[in-house]
């Protein structure tokens, strides 16, 4: 896990940043609100917490290994991968003024030449797709940290850095984000509140 960024202060200020302009702007700036979408991250929110848990209750021991669970991220990269094709189906304008709000929240957070070549590697799209990519890069950030451990497994201090922050605070970002559009949508629609 990189010390020098912080996930946690980063996926906060995208989520803000992308709540104040869903609230602020009459402008159609993200993709429509998607069922499929918002269930699925919940779902991925409890996989990574329940495998976190017990990577965590199996530190130590072979159960608790990146090779003994490495079918576990084949599963969730490719569920980021459906969630990243849902939200690219959505992404009709080619066009997101948000996306440069929200680099600069993460930049501002942590400012350094690396995040900005991690905030500019994606297109300049839909800030959905831009936030499941980023899940996804997460997850393989996640494989990578669980790998690097070796026999030792996931640590409990890890816990806090990998779910509150990390992984984790992206798939509550994009929560919010999705649950933002829920409610922009329902407050657009005839009798909605």
């Amino acid at each position: 896990m990189d010390a020098r960024f912080d996930w946690r202060r980063a996926a906060r200020a995208a989520a803000m940043a992308a709540c104040v302009l869903l609230a602020a702007c009459q402008v159609k700036l993200v993709s429509d609100y998607d069922e499929q979408i918002d269930t699925g991250l919940s779902r991925m929110n409890t996989e990574i917490t329940a495998f976190v848990d017990k990577m965590i209750s199996e530190a130590g021991t072979p159960q608790g290994t990146w090779a003994a669970n490495k079918d576990f991220y084949f599963q969730e990269e490719a569920e980021a991968d459906t969630l990243i094709a849902r939200a690219e189906a959505h992404a009709v304008l080619h066009t997101c003024p948000s996306t440069k709000a929200i680099a600069t929240a993460v930049t501002a957070m942590s400012p350094s030449t690396e995040v900005m070549d991690y905030v500019n590697q994606y297109p300049q799209d839909d800030c959905s797709v831009i936030l499941m990519k980023l899940i996804r890069d997460a997850i393989a950030n996640l494989e990578k940290f669980h790998q690097e451990q070796g026999a030792a497994g996931i640590p409990a201090i890890a816990r806090g850095p990998l779910l509150d922050g990390g992984v984790g605070s992206l798939i509550h970002s994009a929560m919010v984000v999705e649950l933002a559009k829920k409610n922009a949508q329902m407050k657009a629609t005839p009798g909605g509140s």
